[in-house]
């Protein structure tokens, strides 16, 4: 099968991890790797089968002091980062 056949839909920038299925179509949004808004600040992902629609998601750790860090030197607002420790 080629993904041009596949009728599921992968949604993105809405920050939340999600799948559910609405008339016969898988609806998956993998979530987020920085910038989680589920509560969880864990990186979010998913692995999708597109010929058997199987969906994993997954939750893995990643160094947040690391990253809020680089945002403070980027010259962000340092609200930008530390709202990734609560996943907010």
């Amino acid at each position: 099968m080629f993904l041009d056949d596949y009728r599921g839909l992968v949604l993105g920038h809405t920050h939340i991890q999600h799948k559910t299925t609405v008339d016969d179509r898988l609806i998956v949004n993998p979530g987020s790797v920085g910038q989680p808004r589920d509560g969880d600040p864990h990186a979010a992902y998913a692995v999708l089968d597109t010929e058997t629609n199987d969906v994993e998601l997954h939750r893995t750790h990643y160094n947040i002091d690391r990253v809020h860090h680089e945002i403070v030197v980027g010259g962000l607002p340092s609200e930008t980062g530390e709202r990734l420790f609560d996943g907010e």
